[in-house]
């Protein structure tokens, strides 16, 4: 088993030329996840080198083309539900004031 030596904030701050404050705020927007079960907090090497590549996409451009397209599809059933949601209220409104005008 290969020891494996976890990166620090103050070594990853130093890496980025960032301040240590920048890579605390990281930490709790989830831009970075810090290891677990380690004293302090410590970054895994190969998860610093995968963010620091130029092509961190782990996704395929086949496969970003058809999340792009299911969005897509998603999008225009959320309008459809909208609207029909529109006339169910719409219509439902009319039956409210008919009950009311009958009392």
């Amino acid at each position: 088993m290969s020891d494996i030596k976890l990166i620090s904030i103050k070594e990853l701050a130093t890496r980025w030329g960032k301040d240590e404050g920048t890579i605390r705020r990281y930490i709790r927007e989830g831009v970075l996840a810090p290891c677990t079960n380690v004293p302090g907090i410590m970054f895994h090497p190969d998860i610093i080198e995968r963010m620091e590549g130029v092509n961190i996409n782990p996704m395929s451009p086949i496969e970003r083309r058809n999340l792009v397209n299911q969005i897509n599809l998603l999008k225009k059933e959320n309008e459809s539900l909208k609207n029909i949601l529109g006339n169910i209220l719409s219509e439902s409104s009319k039956v409210i004031n008919l009950i009311n005008l009958k009392e």
